[in-house]
């Protein structure tokens, strides 16, 4: 059952004020594309993803450079172990 809106001084129904009329905006929606700013935002994303990535190498890659060094050794004097020169 539908309850008419409230009517107009000379009685005809008139629309409740919270209808819009076709082609209005929807209140508290802008009329922008959901996907504005996308190119911008991936753009300071990636940035930080550089960034991100530069500071991880810069911390890690010395350790990373002395724990191979010292592999390689290892894996050397192992082998010079198991296998002497000959």
């Amino acid at each position: 059952m539908s309850v008419p809106g409230p009517s107009s001084p000379d009685g005809a129904l008139t629309r409740p004020p919270y209808c819009l009329e076709a082609g209005e905006p929807t209140p508290g929606l802008s009329d922008t594309s959901p996907d504005e700013g996308l190119i911008e935002d991936l753009t300071v994303e990636d940035k930080a993803v550089e960034q991100l990535a530069e500071g991880l190498l810069s911390h890690y890659l010395p350790d990373l450079q002395r724990s191979k060094q010292a592999l390689q050794e290892l894996t050397l004097l192992r082998l010079n172990t198991i296998m002497p020169s000959w």
